[in-house]
């Protein structure tokens, strides 16, 4: 009969560094069969000499009472087998014995930053790369707080928060930022909650409050923005270029630089730009107002034959949607240090950048005269009155087309 067994951890499959199932292998006549005990753990976590699970692995003690009952169901059985002189025992035998203790799952459990990538993985599949970048910056943060350390959704509670929040804080980090970081820590604990992969029981947001500031006033005065698209620069520079990407953004009801960025013909419509804003799906029809189109004749955009093709030659479209992230991000941040060397230039205090455009736009706006509602509607959300606002998305085209004109006109008139 001759039979012998000893615990593995199956490293064939598995990729480095992810959890390894443990298994049960069982030798006889110089053959084995393994037995799948459901239970991974990492290696670093896996005494092989002690065949048992360290104390480094969270549930190491329910693992490993799991090997001990198979160990003693194998010695029962091999001890009765020998007693009762069953001279054909075979490793068949045996595992239909242990049949009943492998019906038992016991899986290690995913880790913050595990299940955290698979959201991340998920978002980016979707098309939703910004914030697949948000939550990896999160994610990134976190992992700089914990080290080595590895972190399940029970090891988060208050004192875990506000310990975080604190080091953050510490280490200079812009109120806002961080909460930002606690939010969407916050939203994949709510995922997680919804997956099963931790229960409600665990969830600390309920007493740990995010904290926020109220950000700076984003908005220039007609005077401010005149001073902006004053400044004269050679029109074959960069810097003439980057000016004209603001105003050109401005022109258009401060459209997001991402959108403007990657226009396509197939967004021209009758002498309009009719586009999905990237932020919140939303559609949006702006009339192409003149002191734009004049804006555009450098980039010939009536004359871009590729239908993929991008309007305004910033960015290509390479069909890497990572890539196109960071190269309008690349963009932005020239736009951006191009505004700050206008603003020195022109007195303007306030740190400019393309954000000014839209709350800017929505201030000049405002200061014309017109109503909350209205503007609301032209930027696509309730500005104003949040009742009111339900019932503005019939708005007549030609009422805002007008606005902006308006708004244009006290600028570049």
């Amino acid at each position: 009969m001759e039979i012998s067994y000893k615990f593995i951890l199956d490293k064939r499959k598995q990729p480095v560094n992810k959890p390894y199932p443990i298994k049960l292998r069982i030798f006889q006549n110089r053959m084995y069969k393994e037995v799948n005990l459901k239970i991974k753990v990492r290696e670093a976590n896996w005494d092989e000499k002690a065949q048992e699970v360290l104390a480094s692995e969270p549930d190491f003690k329910l693992y490993n009472a799991k090997i001990s009952s198979f160990k003693s169901k194998i010695n029962a059985a091999i001890l009765l087998a020998e007693i009762n002189n069953q001279t054909g025992f075979k490793i068949d035998d045996l595992i239909e014995i242990l049949k009943p203790a492998q019906q038992t799952s016991v899986t290690a459990k995913e880790t913050v930053f595990e299940f955290g990538q698979t959201l991340v993985a998920q978002l980016e599949k979707k098309g939703k790369i910004g914030n697949s970048i948000v939550y990896s910056c999160a994610l990134n943060k976190l992992k700089e707080h914990c080290g080595n350390r590895q972190l399940y959704f029970e090891n988060i509670d208050f004192r875990f928060l506000d310990d975080f929040n604190t080091t953050l804080l510490s280490d200079g980090i812009k109120v806002n930022t961080i909460s930002n970081y606690l939010r969407t820590l916050r939203a994949i604990f709510n995922r997680a909650i919804k997956e099963k992969v931790v229960d409600r029981k665990y969830y600390p947001f309920e007493e740990f409050k995010i904290k926020s500031e109220k950000t700076i006033n984003r908005a220039l005065s007609i005077e401010e923005m005149r001073k902006i698209a004053a400044v004269q620069f050679d029109p074959n520079s960069n810097m003439w270029h980057y000016q004209n990407l603001f105003l050109l953004s401005f022109c258009f009801i401060g459209i997001n630089f991402a959108d403007l960025l990657t226009l396509k013909p197939e967004n021209l419509i009758d002498g309009r730009i009719v586009f999905h804003r990237k932020k919140t799906g939303k559609i949006y029809s702006i009339k192409i107002p003149d002191e734009a189109m004049k804006r555009f004749q450098p980039y010939n955009i009536y004359k871009v034959e590729g239908k993929n093709d991008f309007l305004l030659p910033f960015v290509k479209n390479t069909g890497n949607p990572i890539k196109l992230k960071k190269d309008i991000a690349l963009v932005i941040h020239a736009v951006n240090e191009n505004l700050k060397t206008i603003s020195s230039k022109q007195k303007i205090t306030k740190p400019v950048s393309t954000y000014y455009a839209r709350y800017s736009w929505a201030n000049i706006a405002k200061s014309l005269g017109y109503s909350k509602d209205l503007i609301a509607e032209a930027l696509g959300h309730e500005y104003g009155n949040k009742v009111t606002g339900i019932y503005l998305d019939d708005y007549d085209k030609d009422i805002i087309d007008k606005m902006n004109e308006k708004v244009i006109e006290a600028i570049f008139c």
